[in-house]
């Protein structure tokens, strides 16, 4: 996967050469090296990552994040979300941290009164989920509650989310992925000195 935070120095460190009069083809190129396919060039890769919202959506770090960040965007998607990761979070709690996530989790998204109620259950898991007490939190939430809303995301908001223009930078993403690794990633730094705002580095020429 590709690191941003190398990213941002690298086009940073370009930025500092192009003030110091660098080399303009050797810019351009290292700019081009940098920028994302364009999306027409990655329809092959479309078909090749399938359907899968597990592995879409949950184990690739760049999917995870445009798959949130596309569920921001509606208030219901986002509310499901956001169970998720607090239930998590509960999950992961201990003690007194844990009760309390317990008591809040409720509070926020089982009172058919809050803002983020799970509006998107239906059923069962929609009567469980209001009637749910600390006693049976566990057994409730972390069975049929959890996977209704799981079962929600994987429906229409991840259909939606397959076809916006966000599962389109994802795949620009994982096209970029797959080019050769070549010395062009490789750039040899030297500090100049430390000031108030960290260290100032420039980048030793590459020569050929």
């Amino acid at each position: 996967m590709c690191d941003m935070s190398a990213l941002d120095n690298l086009v940073a460190n370009t930025a500092y050469l192009k003030a110091q009069g660098g080399d303009e083809k050797e810019l351009r190129k290292r700019r081009q090296s940098l920028a994302l396919p364009k999306p027409e060039k990655c329809e092959p890769i479309r078909a090749s990552v399938g359907q899968n919202f597990e592995f879409l959506c949950e184990q690739q770090p760049v999917g995870k994040k445009l798959f949130r960040q596309y569920l921001n965007e509606t208030p219901e998607y986002a509310v499901a979300a956001e169970f998720l990761d607090e239930l998590n979070d509960w999950e992961l709690a201990e003690g007194a941290a844990k009760d309390k996530a317990c008591t809040n989790i409720i509070n926020q998204f089982c009172k058919e009164g809050s803002k983020s109620f799970l509006s998107c259950l239906t059923g069962e898991a929609l009567e469980k989920c209001k009637v749910v007490t600390e006693k049976d939190f566990e057994v409730v939430m972390m069975g049929k509650v959890k996977e209704a809303v799981r079962e929600f995301l994987k429906g229409k908001p991840f259909t939606e989310y397959t076809l916006s223009p966000l599962f389109d930078k994802f795949l620009q993403w994982k096209e970029y992925e797959k080019q050769p690794i070549t010395e062009k990633y490789f750039y040899e730094f030297r500090t100049l000195g430390k000031g108030g705002f960290g260290e100032v580095r420039y980048r030793d020429r590459v020569t050929q």
